[in-house]
């Protein structure tokens, strides 16, 4: 019913639309539209309500992630066609999986707008905070992809985050392995992958991003190490739009890794990457390494060159920079 009457709404934008006329499209009483119509004001829609005229959409509707908002604007061909949306759930994560189980489709979204158990890497928790971030999961069922690709597919994911957040004027921005997107020393967005494989094939991913988006302050413990696009750019972003075009970019950069393209997805990352060539102190399992970043090897895992040797690390539980 919402959609009937948005499309009504944008498709008239600027001019009054009759209660007549969208009574007639929904086969509903004038009661029953005007209800409708103050549930969407209060999701943050401009309406515009006269008696005996009707209503009127002053604006677009930027910073709402309702699916109508995000499929108007969307270009992509797989990612996005299938939207679920929470206003709030425990975690985009676990919805994704439940409807893996489900068989849902290649590409479905899962957006919320509150998480009260989102998380990162290693279990680490992803605050969320209601109607100021985005916070999604994206299904996704490889064709010919290997488990080996796995950091490939995070790193793709990475660096379309980058890529958006570029479109919306962030210039300087970068990755710090694996999967931290951050502004200077602060972190903007990060990015999470969980994955299902049979026989060294990957049969399943579920992708997820969160993004700093309109914050404008954050809690004492994290203040110091976070910041938001807004914190940065000083005005609110539309996110419904910064979360099409971000989806445009992971769908494109997803081709390059199923027609092959490992090599160029590696360059793209090396190109935003902070970590390579700097000293740096991981500690992964209450164990403590430090040395030099010297590369990543073919599966995307990273080389530190801790003076005798090089020691492949597979994952850490913190990573910091030393030459900071």
């Amino acid at each position: 019913m919402n959609s009937v009457i948005l499309d009504e709404l944008y498709s008239n934008k600027g001019k009054y639309v009759t209660s007549d006329v969208i009574c007639k499209k929904l086969g509903v009483s004038r009661i029953a539209v005007w209800n409708r119509v103050n549930n969407l004001k209060k999701m943050g829609y401009k309406i515009d309500a006269k008696r005996g005229v009707g209503y009127r959409l002053k604006e677009d509707g930027s910073d709402i992630l309702i699916p109508y908002e995000i499929k108007r604007r969307l270009e992509t061909k797989i990612l996005g066609k299938q939207i679920e949306y929470f206003k709030l759930t425990s975690s985009t994560m676990d919805e994704a999986r439940f409807l893996i189980e489900k068989g849902c489709k290649n590409g479905t979204l899962v957006i919320a707008e509150q998480q009260t158990k989102g998380r990162g890497r290693n279990v680490k928790k992803w605050l969320t905070f209601k109607d100021r971030n985005i916070a999604i999961s994206v299904v996704y069922k490889p064709h010919n992809i290997t488990s080996k690709d796995a950091v490939v597919l995070m790193f793709a994911a990475s660096i379309a985050v980058i890529e958006v957040l570029k479109d919306f004027g962030i210039d300087i921005v970068n990755i710090k392995w694996p999967n931290d997107i951050v502004v200077g020393s602060k972190k903007l967005a990060g990015v999470l992958l969980e994955t299902k494989s049979e026989s060294g094939i990957l049969k399943s991913a579920v992708i997820g991003i969160g993004i700093n988006v309109n914050m404008e302050e954050f809690p004492e413990d994290i203040k110091d190490s976070a910041t938001s696009v807004y914190k940065i750019l000083h005005q609110k972003i539309d996110r419904a739009l910064m979360l099409s075009n971000l989806l445009c970019y992971l769908e494109n950069i997803i081709h390059m890794l199923e027609s092959g393209k490992r090599d160029d997805i590696f360059k793209m990352w090396r190109r935003y990457d902070i970590t390579l060539g700097k000293r740096v102190k991981i500690i992964n399992n209450n164990v403590s390494i430090e040395g030099v970043a010297k590369d990543i090897d073919k599966d995307g895992f990273l080389m530190v060159d801790v003076g005798n040797m090089l020691k492949k690390v597979v994952t850490s539980d913190s990573l910091r920079i030393l030459d900071e």
